[in-house]
């Protein structure tokens, strides 16, 4: 029996002969959430940003270091008379607060600028999503917080034929991310960020599922991809790719490492299942057929993939 403390998915599967559970079927263009997992001084906090034909909505859910969890979810109509600010007490401790009045959005599901929404917990501020922090502070009078919130994991769908954009800050600013699938000649995958190319694969039919290590002005980037549904699905309807990129920042290791606990509780594990792809494995040898990219990413690198730093996984789909 291993003695490690860490969850089996977080492992290396010991066999290859038990089928990968199937891969996420395609989200309706109708009906689209991205996911981000914050860590707090009260413990970590998911988020939820959908979008559907009847408007926008957010779930948050507050997962206390004692393991209980309290939630709410928020509607965001289209309607005029919608109220696009407001106060809700979500627990005799906790308070969220929310102003979405001039809020503008983009293609995503979650507001660009002009908002904020406040997790308020024994009046200090635990959460803080938004541009307009002033405001939100002079509304709930909470006081700063005993230690910074960190973003830890985000989960999005994009949409394109070729070019998909991202963004992300790590270095101490944000950046763009740009993914380069090609079209119609998928032979090529290239990564950029902020215009300058960083990595280029090369024959994808041999190299669909991998990993690489990269630096961005100091930061380590690891980079897992999965096209296998992209490049071999015959129907087009499962085409989409799997991206995965690790910023590795050491000022965040150890806050990271304190809270693994917390996130495993969110159910990650459900991430990494998420990862796997098809049966067949790369030609590459390296990788046992039932693996998923949360398995074998960081294989090469330790025993355990443990998420330290910020992750971001992507959903490409086609047009």
């Amino acid at each position: 029996m291993s003695s490690s403390p860490f969850p089996s998915c977080f492992r290396p599967s010991p066999t290859t002969d038990l089928p990968p559970p199937p891969p996420p079927p395609p989200p309706p263009h109708s009906a689209i959430s991205n996911v981000t997992i914050y860590h707090t001084d009260t413990g970590p906090v998911s988020l939820t940003w959908s979008r559907s034909v009847v408007g926008r909505s957010l779930h948050i859910q507050l997962h206390r270091q004692s393991f209980d969890s309290i939630s709410y979810q928020l509607h965001i109509r289209p309607f005029v008379f919608w109220k696009k600010h407001g106060v809700k007490k979500i627990a005799p401790d906790t308070v969220l607060f929310w102003n979405l009045a001039k809020a503008k959005f983009g293609s995503n599901p979650e507001p660009v600028s002009g908002f904020y929404v406040a997790l308020v917990v024994n009046s200090h501020m635990s959460l803080l999503l938004g541009d307009a922090a002033r405001d939100a502070y002079s509304k709930s009078r909470a006081h700063q917080p005993a230690t910074p919130q960190l973003l830890l994991l985000k989960k999005e769908h994009v949409f394109a034929d070729r070019v998909y954009s991202t963004r992300a800050t790590f270095g101490g600013r944000a950046r763009e991310i740009q993914i380069d699938c090609g079209f119609r000649d998928h032979s090529k995958l290239s990564f950029s960020v902020d215009g300058e190319k960083v990595l280029q694969i090369k024959r994808l039919k041999w190299k669909f599922r991998g990993n690489e290590r990269v630096v961005v002005d100091g930061v380590h980037v690891q980079i897992s991809w999965d096209l296998y549904n992209w490049l071999f699905d015959k129907n087009n309807a499962d085409a989409h790719a799997i991206f995965m990129f690790k910023f590795e920042d050491e000022e965040e290791e150890a806050v990271a490492d304190r809270n693994l606990t917390g996130l495993w509780n969110l159910g990650v594990c459900e991430w990494g299942k998420t990862w796997s792809s098809s049966s067949v494995s790369s030609s590459g040898g390296s990788f046992g057929a039932s693996s998923s990219v949360l398995e074998w990413s960081s294989v090469e690198e330790n025993e355990l993939v443990v998420p330290v730093g910020f992750s971001l996984l992507v959903y490409a789909w086609k047009r």
